[in-house]
């Protein structure tokens, strides 16, 4: 694997690790931001029986999508989702639970204070382990 590949990958796989998802309520007349990211898990009504049965209530599935720029007007959350060119409503009844992706600046400063120390034990014990080494 090429040494940029695997800087981008290390780099994709760190990223999470600055964000969190914490749980919001959907008060009318509220506006989460304009560059906010907001998942929802809402109801579904599905006529297939066997759905139903497995979500533990009849006819009830649920699906999550992500909307960004999110807005709650009356009784109705508003938010853009990535490819769509118009807003989407979801009636805040049918939202089973919402969670706003927000920095975490703990984990954050734990993920740039352990990098350097685990290479620094690394090196340490590389050096160690080398025959003639100290």
């Amino acid at each position: 694997m090429p040494r940029i590949a695997a800087r981008r990958l290390a780099l994709l796989l760190l990223l999470p690790a600055c964000h969190t998802w914490r749980p919001v309520a959907l008060a009318p007349n509220t506006d989460f931001g304009r560059y906010s990211k907001v998942r929802v898990e809402r109801r579904e009504q599905s006529t297939n029986p066997a759905v139903g049965a497995a979500a533990g209530s009849a006819g009830a599935s649920y699906s999550r999508v992500a909307l960004y720029g999110v807005w709650v007007k009356g009784d109705t959350l508003f938010g853009w989702q990535t490819g769509r060119s118009t807003a989407q409503a979801i009636p805040v009844a049918d939202v089973r639970r919402a969670e706003e992706r927000r920095f975490s600046g703990w984990r954050t400063t734990l993920l740039v204070v352990a990098i350097p120390v685990g290479v620094i034990v690394g090196f340490v014990a590389a050096v160690y382990a080398t025959p003639g080494g100290y």
